[in-house]
């Protein structure tokens, strides 16, 4: 009996499962998953197979490329049901989304058939639905801001994950950095990551972080990618350090009373109500802390509520 449990607590050695989903511990790196659906079957196997060929002890670049291939596979799969992909049209459906790209012959079609013609109701719209490989869009997050000096290895290590990820399945991958008092879209998506590591030389530190601004950037851009057929992926890398609010409310729900983070609560909310998977890289983990007030928040702290609230995946960079 002993031997046996002896047996049993080496092999679970840097893995831990708690109630909300997966995860997995090692010297250099921690990853959480906070989508229990994500971490069932196949893609459970999927990252027990990974680690074990890689064995040893595993790289923060590598934990982050297993945390982004789990968010393409499962947006890929969101989007296969969904049924929208750049390939061909096998019959027209009724909108289920807020946001959809109209097929207008079909839509008219319908208007003319039901009666309703030249008026176009609700129920008369029409969007395709098309049949394919979906393709993955992955949109960088990046905060700018002087802090993330002391993480510079931490930014290397997420942007080598996400160039192999990338490239290996030829995803679109788009750059958003937050600096000062807003975002930027410094490269729209595009399928040559080397032309993103070039963007990044046009890139300034600055003494604020407008995380909430860049996340929202990075939203509105993953709407766009969705109208256009493929499915999006954020990725979020910052020290979670944020200082600077969005400039307008866009929630009327209270989640603290710092607006910076308010802020970034907010447009977390967005992105867990549109669907869109999230790998949220905190390049500073640290211990959470329970001696600090409720009110008070660390960088890591917030970045673990974020990956939370999103329900998607968290890599904490020791």
């Amino acid at each position: 009996m002993l031997l046996w449990l002896l047996m049993e607590s080496l092999k679970s050695k840097g893995t831990v499962y708690y109630s909300d989903g997966f995860s997995l511990l090692s010297r250099k790196a921690i990853y959480l998953s906070f989508n229990p659906e994500s971490m069932k079957g196949e893609y459970r196997l999927y990252v027990s197979r990974g680690l074990k060929v890689l064995g040893g002890e595993i790289a923060p670049s590598k934990v982050i490329e297993i945390a982004v291939n789990v968010a393409r596979r499962t947006a890929r799969f969101r989007g296969r049901r969904r049924g929208r992909s750049p390939a061909r049209t096998i019959d027209y459906v009724i909108p289920r989304g807020k946001t959809f790209k109209l097929a207008l012959a079909p839509t008219l079609r319908r208007a003319a058939a039901t009666g309703h013609w030249p008026r176009i109701r609700w129920e008369d719209l029409r969007e395709a639905l098309r049949s394919g490989r979906q393709r993955v869009s992955i949109i960088i997050v990046l905060d700018s801001s002087a802090s993330m000096t002391y993480s510079i290895l931490g930014i290397v290590s997420a942007l080598k994950a996400i160039g192999r990820e990338a490239g290996r399945h030829r995803d679109r991958v788009a750059l958003v950095v937050c600096k000062g008092f807003g975002a930027a879209v410094i490269q729209h998506p595009t399928t040559n990551f080397n032309q993103v590591i070039g963007k990044l030389s046009m890139v300034g530190l600055d003494d604020f972080t407008p995380l909430a601004s860049g996340m929202y950037k990075g939203y509105t851009l993953a709407l766009r990618e969705r109208k256009r057929g493929y499915a999006p992926v954020i990725v979020i890398i910052s020290d979670g350090n944020v200082n600077i609010p969005l400039p307008r409310r866009i929630s009327s729900r209270v989640y603290s009373p710092n607006p910076a983070i308010q802020s970034v609560f907010e447009v977390a909310e967005r992105i867990l109500r549109d669907g869109i998977e999230t790998v949220v890289v905190n390049t500073k983990h640290v211990r959470p802390t329970r001696d600090l007030p409720s009110y008070v928040l660390t960088g890591t702290d917030i970045m673990l509520g974020l990956a939370s609230m999103t329900r998607g995946s968290y890599v904490g960079i020791r």
